[in-house]
């Protein structure tokens, strides 16, 4: 079984305006299991950053550690005491 561990999630600015969550703290032992807690946290959070079946919508990015997860085989990565998980969203108009 993997130790649990805090680490900070954080949220980019238009995500944070929208649902009033910049970042959130939680306890966890993978990748995976951080970002389920911190989207459980603020339920809108899940529905500016996910598609309906759970996946990240097409213009958001996750970052563990500057990593883009999705060069990641899975997101059961073990995580460490302090790490970030941070995501990004593309902006684009015309």
């Amino acid at each position: 079984m993997t130790g649990r561990v805090r680490v900070t999630v954080r949220f980019p600015g238009l995500v944070a305006q929208a649902t009033g969550v910049s970042h959130a703290r939680v306890e966890a032992g993978t990748l995976r299991e951080a970002i389920d807690a911190a989207l459980a946290s603020a339920p809108a959070l899940r529905h500016h950053l996910c598609e309906d079946d759970g996946r990240f919508r097409v213009h958001v990015l996750c970052f563990h550690n500057g990593t883009n997860t999705r060069l990641l085989a899975a997101l059961d990565v073990p995580l460490g005491e302090g790490d970030e998980i941070t995501f990004a969203q593309a902006i684009s108009g015309g």
